[in-house]
């Protein structure tokens, strides 16, 4: 749920998730596939790994496929690369309905995902 934050405020306006490793997301751009370390409804955090770095203020658009089967179109802006992360906000973003279920089925399989 989104919450008002003031200039300064450190806390997020919408819940982000960071994934554990075996459970982390992948994102398919332009014939790419990047792991995606954390993500909300508005926002993504990506390993870059062996592609060229974009550039701030770059266009974003690809999918998001979950390792439970579904899978979210988003689109957005580049606002940083950083030690081989990037990090984008999306104005195509995730529905809050799937990042709920994202929630429940991380939480239900958490022993899977962290052994």
């Amino acid at each position: 749920m989104a919450r008002d934050v003031t200039p300064g405020d450190s806390a997020r306006e919408f819940y982000r998730i960071a994934y554990p490793a075996k459970a982390r997301p992948r994102l398919h751009v332009s014939g790419f596939d990047f792991e995606v370390l954390d993500l909300s409804e508005r926002g993504i955090r990506f390993r870059l790994g062996e592609a060229m770095a974009p550039e701030p203020g770059h266009q974003l658009r690809g999918t998001v496929r979950f390792v439970r089967g579904v899978s979210a179109e988003v689109g957005g802006t580049i606002l940083r690369v950083r030690d081989g992360q990037v990090a984008a906000v999306l104005e195509e973003g995730v529905p809050a309905s799937v990042i709920r279920a994202e929630q429940r089925f991380l939480l239900e399989n958490a022993r899977r995902f962290t052994t």
